[in-house]
């Protein structure tokens, strides 16, 4: 009888091993996969991290279950490299972040600042995450901030004003908004929602290219900086946002639109959400990547890709460019506060000209994004 749960229990432990590797081989090919062609892949990529730890310990098991086949398992890992070297920071020793600027770089902040929530005069109080959001873009000092997810309202008796008080107590001159779309309630020229570029260098050039899709009113901006005798270009976008968060607001209709960041049926389940953004996710990354290989000089982007570092998406875009967390980060280096402690959805790439001298993104209870503070130094 023992023997016969002994042989039962191994029989089970190869069948984990084989299935295990079957899936970490399918997973690893999440980078080349259109999502569009198999939603599956969707789930594969943002579930790699613990695909990959699984497949380690399979790969551990199999010395002990296959033993003079265990070498296979272990080459297998090899198959996921590309995936791996996306998703993991290999430099413990430069996470420590220098707030004293190094002479010659230009400090860069990315940040996700989910609308400055909230900008009415009485729930923004001292300890608020507006104020937290604005206390650090204080103290972080950059050069240039590209913030995406931005709302600004006017200065008025019931709101406060984030651009106002980021150009003028902050002394951020220059600045240029997408404005991917303006409030129908409170029209007014203030009273805007995009992607916004500020600068303590003037800006020289601007300039959006909208998504194609009128569902998706978001676009890719773009300011020209001149850094001294040196131009960049800086972009900055927010990818359709998941809405996995909203719920439908009547039980009794076969359906409902959200206006917030898209408009999407609610009436989806959270699993299907994901996957119909993603394939939305693709078309806008083609679009970006255009864009990226039309600029005529060096250039940063900054993005919420709401897509991780082992899917299409980030690799569609990301070819051929640093990540500026790859270059100085370690670990997995997650930029979104929840879900996941693996969801890098957050990005700063840099055309090849650039060099990345340190990066931090700190855990801050803020936004529900982390902030992406990134030194770098001009060709």
């Amino acid at each position: 009888m023992a023997k016969a749960i002994v042989a039962i229990f191994k029989k089970t432990i190869k069948i984990c091993i084989l299935a295990t590797t079957v899936i970490y081989i399918a997973a690893s090919c999440t980078s080349a996969i259109n999502p569009i062609y198999c939603s599956l892949f969707t789930f594969l990529a943002l579930g790699f991290p613990f695909i990959l730890l699984a497949m380690v310990l399979a790969s551990l098991l199999a010395f002990f279950c296959f033993k003079k086949y265990a070498w296979i398992f272990s080459v297998l890992l090899l198959i996921g490299t590309k995936n791996i070297i996306s998703t993991t920071g290999f430099h413990p020793f430069t996470i420590t972040f220098k707030q004293e600027k190094p002479e010659g770089t230009i400090r860069l902040l990315s940040w996700n600042v989910n609308e400055f929530t909230p900008s009415e005069r009485l729930k923004d109080t001292a300890n608020s995450p507006r104020q937290k959001t604005l206390a650090f873009i204080k103290m972080i000092n950059a050069d240039v901030i590209c913030l995406q997810d931005f709302r600004n309202y006017p200065n008025d008796a019931t709101y406060r004003s984030s651009l106002l008080y980021i150009k003028d107590s902050l002394g951020y001159q220059y600045y240029y908004c997408s404005i991917d779309r303006q409030s129908e309630s409170m029209p007014s020229k203030e009273d805007i929602y995009g992607s916004i570029i500020f600068s303590r260098f003037p800006i020289v050039d601007t300039g959006r290219t909208a998504y194609d899709s009128k569902d998706f009113p978001e676009h890719i901006a773009y300011a020209e900086i001149l850094i001294g005798q040196k131009k960049v270009r800086f972009y900055n976008t927010h990818l359709s946002s998941m809405q996995l968060t909203a719920e439908r607001k009547n039980a009794g209709l076969n359906y409902t639109f959200i206006q917030d960041d898209t408009a999407i049926l609610l009436n989806k389940s959270k699993l299907a959400r994901i996957a119909i953004f993603d394939s939305f996710h693709v078309k806008q990354a083609q679009i970006v990547k255009q864009q990226l290989n039309k600029s005529p000089i060096p250039f940063v982007f900054c993005a919420d890709l709401n897509s991780v570092p082992s899917s299409y998406v980030y690799h569609h875009i990301s070819s051929g460019l640093q990540d500026a967390f790859l270059q100085k980060g370690f670990g997995w280096g997650s930029t979104y506060d929840g879900l996941s402690n693996t969801l890098r959805i957050d990005v700063t790439l840099l055309s090849p000209e650039l060099k990345v001298v340190q990066h931090y993104s700190p855990k801050l209870k803020a936004s529900d994004h982390f902030p992406l503070v990134t030194d770098i130094t001009l060709p």
